[in-house]
Order: structure tokens, then C-alpha cells, then sequence
């Protein structure tokens, strides 16, 4: 993807269930004996090399995680390194694939909130665990963090604004998968057709001669989700810094039909191939440096199933010298955007079309100051408040791998990226 004044980015999955969350694998997380599901593990296994993810956190129910010892929860097999603190303590795991690359896990939980990349479980019993991890107030916030994790908010939508503000996380989810497919979530929280995406993916089931790209099935159903788009913006207007991630929610139990490549629709592989969220560090190897990048927000969330995106940037020009994502500037500042293009882009393929704009973000609302295709943008940051960045894509160059569907997909405007914002003070 390239890098960035020194910073080179970690391809992360925030947002991960294993066998240790309850509707995991079909909801048969473990088998009779109570041992987890170990096909279902080596497909999750296998998927975080095939996607060359260098970062997964396992964000696992409180049933059963919370009845677990952390340690077993990085769900380590065969010649995985624990990843010691300073003091001895197990804080994440280290998969080394067979082509060499190198995935860290670290462990959380989701149920009403979401902590990430904790070094241990909150003090207590089980039960206290339990209760712990099904609280939605300061006080769990807190152990989270105490805990040595960040505090995040997985399916935004679901929350209203009132409990974002009370709750203040670390982050929240911009983008989540599970809300874009299940009926339940789509109609309720989205306002989108309830049965669209299973009846949309359907399609992708084809395996007669001229099938779509089986790889290709977000496409004829991922939306923005505008709620939690729109609250985002109004923790931003209330002055917040917040960073936000898109959430794979990979269980392994949402599409369980196969695709015309001997695959479910939901494998693993095929889940986190469709997205990720970057973090910019200095070592990507490194948990520490990627939960500190995670907590300011020198992140993006980018759909890759679009293509990765090469020649992107974004950062404040200031008197001191250039501002990251995530940071501050001062007023008077100059934001630049350098618009990505597809990394090895066939050049026989219909070329996609690649749109930035710029939003600036205060109490008054979302004003869009900039908009353009680049290959760059600026806009002076003459104003308090938050400046965050949006890459939308219609991507014509998908259109023939759709093959006998037709190229209807290929020609819809996308999200591509959503980036953290900087903020100006």
C-alpha cells in the first residue's frame, strides 16, 4: 500500500468470533465433549494467512469467553509464540504462516460493548466476568481499560446517540457486516430491504459455466450504514475525537450456502478478504504500537474486495510539521489527500472510477468542503472541529468478473474507504 512519513500499515480484523463465542461455526462451536471445533478453527486459521491479515482481535461472546482463562483464548495450535509484556504476562499470539508471514491475535469481547486487545480478563469471578462483559455503562468501560484494552462500540447502529454520549468509547463501529445480511438488523436499525443481501448473494451461488466471481458477493449488497455514519458525525459535532472501524463480525454462521468455488459464502477467508481496517505504525508486529495507533486513530477501514489501494494519504500540513490521522492541528493548517488507485489494476479492464471528499465536521454539523476525483485534494482547515475523509469507487473494473450476472453491480458508487478524521484546535 506504500508508507507514510515512516509509518507502514498493519492489515487488521477487529471484530473476530472463534469457537470460544456461543453461535460461532453454526452455532457448534464445540463438539460433545466440549472441545472447541477445530475444522472451524483451521478454517479461521488458514483464512488470516490466505488474506495476509497481520493483526486479528478476537472480539469472543461472553458465552463462553468469560468462562475461559485468558491464555486459552488466543486459541494458539501447533508452533505459535505467546507475545510476553514486560512483566512475563501472555498479552497476544503469534501464527507464523507457511510462506513466513506473521499474524498477531490478541483477545476481547463483544456483547453490548466491544473491548479489544485486552491483556487480561477483569479481576473477579466468573460470574463478576460475565457481568463485566455484559455491562453497558462507565463503570465497564472502565475495567476494559484497566485491563489493558480499548473500548469500543460494535454495531453502532443499534446505539442511540444519547448512550454514545454517556458511554464515550474509544471507538465505534462506522461499518458492520452482520448488519449489512441479517434481516433482522438490515430492516430495524438500516432501512434497507430486509431480505436484500441473502436473496442478493443468492446469485453468487451460481456454479453453472459463466458464474460471478463467488469472491464478488458483497457487491450486490453492501450499503453504508447511515446510522452509524450519521452518529459518528454527531459525536464528532459534539467536539469527541473518535476513531472507527468497519467490523468483519466473522462467526462462520451467516451464509452458510456454497459457493461455485467449494466455499461458503461466509467463510472466513472470503469475509476478511472483503475488508480491513489499517493502522500505520512503525512496527506492524509490534501489539503495543498497534493498539496505540488504533486508540488515536491512524486508521482507515478500506473494502478491498475493490482493489488495495496504493498512493493514499492523508495528513495536515502545519508549521510544525505534517499532522497524522488521528492527531491535531492548529488552525490555518492545509489538509492534503493524495486519492488512491487499485494496485495492479489490469489495464484491459474497464477502469473504475475513484471519488474523495472532504468533510469538515463542528457544531453545526457535516459540511463537505472539498470534493474531487485527484489524483489530489486540499482544503484549508480554517475552522475548529473534525476533518475526516471518504474514497467512494463505482467499480467498473468488476464488471467482468460478474460474467453472465451482468455488469448492473459494477456500476453503483461504493464506499471504498472511510478514514479517521484529524481534528483542528
Amino acid at each position: 500500500m506504500g508508507t507514510w512519513r515512516g509509518l507502514v500499515p498493519a492489515r487488521g480484523i477487529v471484530h473476530l468470533h472463534s469457537p470460544y463465542s456461543h453461535d460461532a461455526c453454526d452455532g457448534m462451536p464445540r463438539d460433545a465433549t466440549g472441545a472447541p471445533n477445530e475444522p472451524c478453527l483451521a478454517d479461521l486459521r488458514r483464512a488470516v494467512c490466505a488474506d495476509h491479515i497481520d493483526f486479528a482481535a478476537f472480539t469472543d461472546h461472553d458465552a463462553s469467553m468469560a468462562d475461559e482463562e485468558f491464555t486459552t483464548l488466543f486459541n494458539m495450535r501447533g508452533n505459535d509464540q505467546p507475545v510476553l509484556d514486560t512483566g512475563g504476562q501472555q498479552i497476544a499470539s503469534r501464527l507464523t504462516c507457511d510462506d513466513g508471514h506473521q499474524v498477531t491475535f490478541t483477545v476481547g469481547g463483544e456483547n453490548d460493548l466491544m473491548p479489544v486487545m485486552m491483556h487480561r480478563h477483569p479481576p473477579g469471578t466468573v460470574q463478576q466476568r460475565h457481568d463485566i462483559y455484559n455491562g453497558v455503562d462507565a463503570a465497564a468501560i472502565q475495567a476494559y481499560r484497566d485491563a489493558g484494552g480499548l473500548a469500543w462500540i460494535a454495531h453502532t447502529e443499534q446505539h442511540d446517540i444519547d448512550q454514545l454520549r454517556t458511554l464515550l468509547p474509544d471507538g465505534i463501529e462506522v461499518y458492520n457486516l452482520h448488519a449489512n445480511i441479517d434481516p433482522k438488523i438490515r430492516g430495524p436499525y438500516l432501512g434497507l430491504d430486509p431480505a436484500g443481501a441473502i436473496s442478493a448473494a443468492v446469485e453468487f451461488a451460481d456454479t453453472n459455466p459463466g458464474h460471478p466471481e463467488p469472491d464478488l458477493a458483497l457487491l450486490s449488497f453492501l450499503e453504508p450504514n447511515q446510522p452509524a455514519i450519521d452518529r459518528w458525525t454527531q459525536l464528532l459535532a459534539d467536539g469527541h475525537h473518535m476513531p472507527v472501524t468497519a467490523g468483519s463480525d466473522a462467526h462462520e454462521n451467516a451464509l452458510p450456502i456454497m459457493l461455485a468455488d467449494g466455499e461458503r459464502g461466509d467463510s472466513y477467508r472470503r469475509v476478511m478478504r472483503w475488508f480491513a481496517n489499517v493502522v500505520l505504525v512503525s512496527d506492524p508486529q509490534d501489539p503495543a504500537q498497534v493498539e496505540a495507533a488504533l486508540g488515536a486513530g491512524r486508521l482507515f477501514a478500506v473494502f478491498e474486495m475493490m482493489g488495495t489501494p496504493v498512493g493514499f494519504d492523508i495528513h495536515a500540513d502545519a508549521a510544525g510539521g505534517p499532522i497524522e490521522l488521528g492527531g491535531t492541528a492548529p488552525v490555518g493548517s492545509m489538509l492534503s489527500v493524495s486519492v488512491p488507485t487499485v494496485r495492479d489494476l489490469d489495464p484491459s479492464l474497464p477502469a473504475p472510477e475513484i471519488h474523495a471528499t472532504i468533510i469538515h465536521i463542528d457544531a453545526g454539523g457535516a459540511t463537505t468542503i472539498a470534493t474531487g476525483p485527484g489524483p489530489t485534494l486540499t482544503a484549508p482547515m480554517s475552522a475548529p472541529g473534525a476533518y475526516r475523509v471518504e474514497i467512494s469507487i463505482i467499480p467498473h473494473h468488476l464488471g467482468p468478473y460478474l460474467v453472465d450476472l451482468g455488469t448492473a453491480h459494477a456500476e453503483v458508487e461504493r464506499p471504498w474507504i472511510y478514514a479517521s478524521p484529524i481534528y483542528v484546535q
